[in-house]
Parts: structure tokens; C-alpha cells; sequence
């Protein structure tokens, strides 16, 4: 139940602004009526974006008796619905004293209600196969379930249980107060929260803006039970809360469900609410500030801000394109700036976005600087770039390929229908429906002049505020309709290319997976780190035809997703983040299928590599590699393989170090780009609506051919565990520690549904009886992974100092627990019903589709195995889970490795 989600309109770099999260450049069309004249592209080009928006699904509004607002969009291309619950309150509602309520309510309403407890809102949802989750901003709350279409009325049954029938007992108050307060820790370590705070803090000082969603540990500890229910008793009424429902149902009969569902509630009188907003201050003044505990030494975080309009200003879309031309892309004026030869040392990243409420926006610019970079200089060029918006207008070519960018993100965003719901939320608490329905149609009317008198108006003549935090001072010494039938295409080129192809009509969007294999392998142990480089520089560098930022521009102009790296600060991911494999992530329309592919194999085929472009993505890695050894998860995750392996194949050190990256040089990337690039260690996945013959032939035509190092093979590699039953602990000086629980075990091919139902199982229990029960962490999870012919489980646990002892100990106790455990037909089919429900909802998004197809013709499977696999989860019996746990969890000879 996290209180940020990030979302990306390109799939690139995260700026490291938190705070910035769900408010970002979020393209929204409900009701959009598009004329080829908007965009002026062309007359094919502007035929192709009108027709993407004839299947737009349009939006039935209305208000339930009780003051409910309720919207309804049908989207039948999965049979999936998600139900999003708007509550329009958050931290911005709070005092001092109750700082973090809404965020800590939004904690407790899992814990039981009237008529469910806490373990029967979690089994019910699992048993319908269903996702429930949620998060808390300024100024709201978002409550969202994904269903099965067959199960949505059970769904939103518990999600309005939830909303208005929650006890908060006394019994779960003191655990969720634990578990918030470790979440405030957890991110009190991160040197970008705790810049965020420095700048939040100071931008919307008295406002009730300035206090952090989380609460501080001081006012979770000391806010009481009877304050948090005041707050849920004052604003968690229907006349405050919106409901957005999307998938796959009809309008009348969810319009039935949903007056029987939530309905029954009865309005609230909701306080009034007073209109506020930040002061811009009378004199330009750097407010400075130290980091706390392990800050980064060689960096400082520098903020400004510029005080905008609210969101249902005219002008407010022109100010959003206005933010994304100055920071928010590769060829924004803030970033050719800081690349010219005199300011390149001056700032290592910088960013824009805008935030926004139902009382302003915000225009925020955010910068990391080296330690010795002047910042007063840094902040007079961002000031005189700004001020620069205002003496030419954006190139028109520029606005029209934006545009396009922000037409395909929409028919991206609608595959995944509580994401969907979830990235509107703040829409729809800062201008209601109408600001909902009419964004869009004010996007695309935007021209280039009005973002010139947009930065003429608001921003050329305000004083910014402006915040920087540094490193601390060194201390001396002492001191749902049918599913239509997948159809599969696989095939080997004659140069030794994999090609897999799912056809399925039933989306617009075709998502693209190229898989490398055996990233670690490939680069060797010494020098760990050339794949994060190589990655980068494959789009930077551009290609033969598509040199420099043009490949960029190329694809921008498609409104195409690419993805080449990991993004460290979003850890949701970090499943394809392995040394197994490197990939290249592409997401666009069908319309552009053809181009899209074109590019793609330009960039693999014939890169360029050049010397510029090395440096720069050597440097982002050499940063990255010292932010991991910073880390105490990541460097946890070091630790622990370093220790269970005799020999480490490259887990947890993906980034290679720092000693190792020094003495990389560019003829090490070019070469082995041609070793890992060949066509012989690469598998092409695409899942799209295209006739499987026709994409083939598209990809013989632009992969076929010799290119790569044929004939390249890694080093052979065998695994072999270490002698276990040892602890392992070393200490980084942090608040949070990390502790990994393992063994080795050896489980068949027929047994891996099995398995992995039993792994739910006993996640459910360790986060139940740990987690929830006890309190003593507030990440827990447990894995069961394979490695070239190698097996072992990890239980990993978030917690602090104090806990440890305990923690390990309760470890230890829930394994012998779940191996003597008698189950419940009941618990095994809701867990089977669970997987299933997270299995649909990750494969909601074609590039996902493509990702997970990847992996089973990687494992050496049939393409068609992915879907095979529900119905072996079906079958999977409580005999089958006992039998495996005994098997699994019978020696006692554990590795555990302790991170403090």
C-alpha cells in the first residue's frame, strides 16, 4: 500500500523527485473528438492517430443519491475490471499533531471491517482471484481492485466494506504503526526523499501542503487511535469520494451494481475547505540543507520551484507542454544547456515536471550536481533558460511529434485498467470530471505560440524558490468479454535469430522483447558493468542512418515506449534486472509496427559507439555502481550471493564497481556489443494483433543477414553452492538492516506449479504472522529461483536493528511451520485463484506479454507453454503442496546472511 506510484510518458531515465510521482505529464482522453488538422502530420499520419481514438471508450457519468460520483468506461479487451475509489482527502487535511493520519488510515481499512476481519479481506480476495491495493497522496486516497469480470461484484462488496465499514481495532492499531513507521525509515535513507522533504517543506511552507504524506516517526508514534477515526469519520463519505470503474461489462448492469454496492451509504457534511497556496518569495535565496546518515559525498540535489495556476486554468495545458520542452526530454533547453563544453561538468541529471491540486501547480526543477559544481551558477542558467521560453516558440515539428507521444501513451494506459483509474485519481480530486474530460482536448489545441505567451505570463518574471541539500560535514575522528485465441508463430533464421510471434486481435498496441542472453557470462567477472554501459549508449549513439539524437527523435515521433535499462529508484521491476540476460523493451501502435522494427534492428545491427556518448553512459554507471554499494539492499543483495555461490556468475553486481568500470574502454564496449548482439544469442518476442506470416517476413527482412560475431559462445559455467549453515553478518551503519534466509533444493519440471502455489503459501504466511501480526518488518518476501541446472529458496526481510534476533528467529520458526503445515483445500484454491489473478493482471500490457513469452522459449519451452500454465495451476492439489513443502524445507542447515 504504497503512497507514490511513478508512471513515465517515456519509458527513460526516473527523475529522482518522489514527490513528483502520480502528478507527472499524464496524457487522459475520455471524450476526445481529434481532427487531422490538430496534428498537421500528414495526411496517412493524421488518418492513423483519428482512428486510434475511434475505439476510445466513452464515459457514462452520473451521481448516486448519496452524492457518489460515479464513471464508467468500457474497455472489453481483456476479461479483467477494475474499480477505483477516489477519497478526496489526504495529508493536506492534517494538522501538526496528526501528521500521517490519512496515510496510516489507509493502512488500517485492510485490517477489518463490521462483518470481515483482516485475514477474510485478504483470503476473499485472493479466493476471487482478485488485486486490492491502494495509496495516499496531498490531497487524496485511491482505493483500487482488479477482478475477474465473473468476480467484480465480490470485489467491490469488499472494497465498500472497506470504505465505510471499517473498525480500525485496537488490536491491529499498534502493528500498523510499526509498519508505517518502518516505511518511514525506509525511505529516510534515500538521499532523494530526503531532498524532497527539504524542498516540500520549504516551497509549501504554511500551507497544509509542507507536512509529508508519511508523517514523521514522531507523529505516527504519538497519534492516537481516536484521531485517526475522527479523520475516517469526517471525510470517508461518498458525497467525497469519486468511483471510476473500466474493463470489460455493460453500463446497465454495472450502473445496478453499482447503486447495490454503494449505494446504501449515507452522505456527510464535509468541512469547508480553504483555498491556499505557497508564497513566491520577493528575492532570489539558495535555502540550503545537509543530508543525514549515508548521503551521498560526491553529489547535491538542487529544486526549484515556480508557482503556476490551478489545473482548470486555461492555460494549464500550454504550462505542461511548456514544462516537458524545457526538462522533460533528451533535446529539452535545460538539457542541450548542460551538454554544451562550458556547463556539462556544472550538473549530472535535471528534470521538470509539474504537480498539481485543486488549489495550484507547481513548475519544479530538479537537478543532481557533483559536490564541487557552483550551484548559484546552475541555478542563474536554469533562471536565464527559463526566462529563454519566452523569446522563440518551440519548433511546430516539435509539439505535433509531442502530441503523437501523448495519443499512443493513451491507448498504452488503457491496457492496464486500474492503472488506468489510478492515473487519473489526481485528476479527478483537483477538477472533478470536467477537468477529467476536457485535458486532452486542450493538449492537443496547444500551439507554439501559446506555450511562448504561457512562459511570458507565468514564469519570466517570477522569482523561483529554490533548495539545495549537500552532503553532511564529514566528522573528524572522535567525534470481461471472451478471450480470443492466441496464435503462436516460432521460427529460427537462418543466421540464428529466434523469432516468436502471438497473434491476438484484440488490442491496438504490439509490445516487442529482445532478449541477450547471459549478460554476466558474456562480459566476464572483470569487467562486470559493460552491459549497463553498452545499454545506454545503443539509443544515445543513435545509428548509421539515425545518427545522434535523430534515432530518438525517430521513435519520439511515433509516441513509442523504449526501454533498454533498469530504472533503480522503481524496484517493481527488478525481475528482468538479471544476470541472465540484457533486453530491449518496445511498446508502440500497430500503425507504426513496420518503422518501430526497422529502428530497432538499426540499433543492434549497426550502432554507433563513438567516444562522446562512451563517456557519458560511463559515467552514469560509475554513479550507479556507487550508489549501489550505498545501498543496504543492494549491497544485502551482494553479500548473499557472494556467499552462497563458490563463485558469484554476476548476481547483485550488474553495475560491476567502480575499480573495475575505470578500465573499461570503448574498444571493450564495440567488441562486445558484436559478441552479445549476434543473432544466435538473441530471442525476438513480439505480441501484437499483426498476422504472424506478415511479422515474420517484416523481421526476415530487417534481422535476416550476417551481422554480430557469429559463432560467440560464453564460457562454459557450472554453479555450485557453497557449504551452508553459516550466518553472515556485516554492517553498513544504516536504520534499516536486511536479513536473507536460504537453502538449496531441487524440484522437478513437473512439480514447478506446485511449487510455486507453495510459495504463495508460505509468502502469505511470513507476511501475515511477521509483517502483519508482529510488526517486525515491513518488507518481507520469499523466492524460489533456478540457475543453470542450480535451485535454492531466499526469504528476505526489511527490518530494524532491534528486530533482528526476533526476526531470524520467527524465520526459522515459520519454515518448520509451513513443513509440518496440514492446508485447507480452501487456502490452496485461494491461492491458486490469487496467482491467477496477478498472473492476468502482469499480462494486461503486450510488452509484458512479450517478456514472459521470452522466458519460456529462454527455458528451452514451447511458446505456447505460457498459456498451458494456467491450467497446470488449476490442477495442483493440497497433496501435492504438503508433499512439496516437506521436500523443500528439510534441512535445517540455512544460509543467513545479515546486512546492518
Amino acid at each position: 500500500m504504497s503512497h507514490i506510484f511513478k508512471f513515465l510518458l517515456k519509458t527513460l531515465p526516473l527523475r529522482w523527485n518522489v514527490q513528483q510521482g502520480i502528478r507527472n505529464l499524464v496524457a487522459i482522453v475520455v471524450v476526445s473528438t481529434w481532427t487531422g488538422c490538430l496534428l498537421c502530420y500528414g495526411e496517412d499520419q493524421a488518418s492513423h492517430i483519428q482512428s486510434l481514438f475511434k475505439e476510445t471508450q466513452q464515459a457514462t457519468v452520473f451521481c448516486l443519491d448519496n452524492g457518489m460520483e460515479v464513471i464508467l468506461i468500457e474497455n472489453h479487451a481483456n476479461p479483467m475490471i477494475a474499480a477505483v475509489t477516489v477519497v478526496k482527502t489526504g495529508s493536506r487535511n492534517e494538522d501538526a499533531a496528526s501528521n500521517g493520519s490519512a496515510h496510516f488510515l489507509e493502512h488500517l481499512l485492510f485490517n477489518g471491517t463490521k462483518t470481515r476481519t483482516q485475514k477474510q479481506l485478504y483470503d476473499e480476495m485472493d479466493f476471487y482471484g482478485g488485486y486490492n491495493n491502494a495509496h495516499t497522496a496531498q490531497d487524496y486516497t485511491n482505493y483500487m481492485i482488479l477482478m475477474p469480470k465473473e468476480y467484480i461484484a465480490q470485489g467491490m462488496d469488499i472494497q465498500a466494506d472497506m470504505l465505510f465499514n471499517s473498525t480500525l481495532p485496537d488490536e491491529k492499531f499498534e502493528k500498523e504503526r510499526g509498519i508505517v513507521i518502518e516505511e518511514i525509515g525506509k525511505g529516510a535513507d534515500r538521499p532523494e526523499y530526503q531532498a524532497g522533504n527539504h524542498f516540500q517543506r520549504t516551497y509549501f511552507e504554511g500551507t497544509p501542503y509542507e507536512r509529508p504524506v508519511l508523517g514523521t516517526v514522531s507523529t505516527i508514534t504519538h497519534v492516537k487511535r481516536e484521531a485517526v477515526w475522527e479523520y475516517y469519520r469526517t471525510w470517508y463519505v461518498p458525497n467525497n469520494m469519486t468511483l471510476m470503474v473500466i474493463g470489460d461489462f455493460s453500463i446497465a448492469e454495472m450502473v445496478k451494481l453499482v447503486k447495490e454496492k454503494y449505494g446504501p451509504y449515507p452522505a456527510g457534511t464535509i468541512p469547508e475547505r480553504k483555498f491556499t497556496k505557497p508564497k513566491s518569495p520577493e528575492r532570489l535565496h539558495i535555502i540550503r540543507a545537509q543530508g543525514m546518515g549515508k548521503f551521498p559525498k560526491d553529489r547535491q540535489y538542487l529544486c526549484l520551484g515556480y508557482l503556476l495556476p490551478p489545473p482548470v486554468s486555461d492555460d494549464f495545458q500550454a504550462l505542461v507542454l511548456l514544462s516537458e520542452f524545457l526538462g522533460g526530454r533528451e533535446i529539452a533547453a535545460l538539457t542541450l544547456l548542460f551538454k554544451q563544453e562550458p556547463y556539462k561538468d556544472l550538473v549530472e541529471t535535471i528534470d521538470t515536471s509539474i504537480e498539481f491540486n485543486r488549489d495550484f501547480s507547481l513548475l519544479q526543477i530538479s537537478a543532481e550536481l557533483p559536490v564541487n559544481a557552483d550551484a548559484e551558477r546552475v541555478v542563474a542558467l536554469i533562471i536565464q533558460a527559463v526566462q529563454g521560453m519566452t523569446k522563440s516558440p518551440v519548433q511546430d515539428s516539435e509539439v505535433r511529434s509531442t502530441l503523437i507521444a501523448r495519443a499512443t501513451q493513451e491507448i498504452y494506459l488503457q491496457e492496464n485498467l486500474h492503472y488506468y483509474g489510478m492515473m487519473k485519481s489526481g485528476y479527478l480530486a483537483a477538477g472533478g470530471y470536467g477537468l477529467l474530460r476536457d485535458y486532452m482536448d486542450g493538449i492537443m489545441k496547444v500551439t507554439p505560440q501559446a506555450i511562448q505567451q504561457a512562459a511570458e505570463k507565468y514564469v519570466s518574471a517570477q522569482t523561483p524558490v529554490v533548495t539545495l541539500m549537500s552532503p553532511p560535514v564529514e566528522k573528524t575522528t572522535g567525534e470481461l468479454s471472451t478471450q480470443s485465441v492466441n496464435q503462436y508463430k516460432m521460427e529460427t533464421l537462418k543466421n540464428g535469430l529466434t523469432v516468436v510471434v502471438k497473434e491476438n486481435q484484440d488490442s491496438r498496441v504490439v509490445g516487442i522483447h529482445l532478449l541477450a542472453k547471459e549478460r554476466s557470462l558474456n562480459e566476464g567477472k572483470e569487467k562486470r558493468g559493460m552491459t549497463e554501459i553498452l545499454q545506454r549508449m545503443l539509443l544515445d549513439g543513435g545509428t548509421a542512418e539515425h545518427p545522434e539524437k535523430a534515432l530518438y527523435q525517430e521513435f519520439e515521433s511515433m509516441g513509442a515506449e523504449l526501454k533498454l535499462y533498469d530504472d533503480s529508484s522503481v524496484p517493481f521491476d527488478d525481475y528482468y534486472y538479471t544476470p541472465r540476460f540484457a533486453y530491449i523493451r518496445l511498446k508502440l501502435v500497430d500503425a507504426f509496427f513496420g518503422k518501430g522494427l526497422k529502428l530497432l534492428a538499426e540499433m543492434i545491427t549497426q550502432p554507433r559507439l563513438t567516444e562522446k556518448d562512451f563517456a557519458e553512459a560511463k559515467k552514469a554507471v560509475m554513479s550507479l555502481s556507487t550508489n549501489a554499494a550505498m545501498s543496504t539492499p543492494k549491497m544485502a543483495d551482494r553479500i548473499f550471493y557472494d556467499n552462497l555461490f563458490k563463485e558469484n556468475p554476476g548476481f547483485g553486481r550488474l553495475s560491476g564497481d567502480v575499480k573495475q568500470l575505470e578500465q573499461i574502454q570503448l574498444k571493450d564496449i564495440q567488441d562486445f556489443q558484436g559478441r552479445f548482439y549476434h543473432p544466435e544469442n538473441l530471442i525476438l518476442t513480439i505480441s501484437g494483433n499483426m498476422p504472424a506470416e506478415k511479422a515474420l517476413l517484416l523481421v526476415q527482412q530487417h534481422f535476416g543477414g550476417s551481422w554480430g560475431e557469429a559463432g560467440w559462445q560464453p564460457p562454459e559455467f557450472t554453479p555450485q553452492f557453497q557449504s551452508l549453515g553459516t550466518t553472515i553478518r556485516e554492517k553498513m551503519g544504516k536504520q534499516q538492516s536486511y536479513i536473507s534466509v536460504a537453502n538449496r533444493c531441487d524440484v522437478t519440471e513437473e512439480d514447478q506449479p506446485a511449487l510455486y502455489v507453495m510459495e504463495n503459501i508460505f509468502g502469505d504466511r511470513l507476511a501475515f504472522n511477521l509483517r502483519e501480526k508482529q510488526g517486525l518488518a515491513y518488507t518481507i518476501s520469499v523466492s524460489f529461483n533456478k540457475y543453470k541446472g542450480v535451485q535454492w529458496y531466499r526469504i528476505s526481510m526489511g527490518t530494524r536493528q532491534e528486530n533482528i534476533e526476533r526476526a531470524v528467529k520467527g524465520i526459522r520458526e515459520e519454515i518448520v511451520s509451513m513443513r509440518e503445515a496440514k492446508l485447507e483445500e480452501q487456502e490452496v484454491k485461494k491461492t491458486i485463484n490469487s496467482i491467477l489473478g496477478r498472473r492476468g493482471m502482469r499480462r494486461l500490457d503486450r510488452v509484458n506479454q512479450a517478456y514472459h513469452l521470452s522466458m519460456k522459449v529462454f527455458d528451452g519451452k514451447a511458446p505456447e507453454a505460457d498459456d498451458q500454465e494456467v491450467e497446470k495451476l488449476k490442477k495442483v492439489t493440497v497433496q501435492d503442496v504438503e508433499r512439496l513443502a516437506r521436500q523443500v524445507f528439510q534441512d535445517d542447515k540455512y544460509l543467513i546472511v545479515i546486512v546492518e
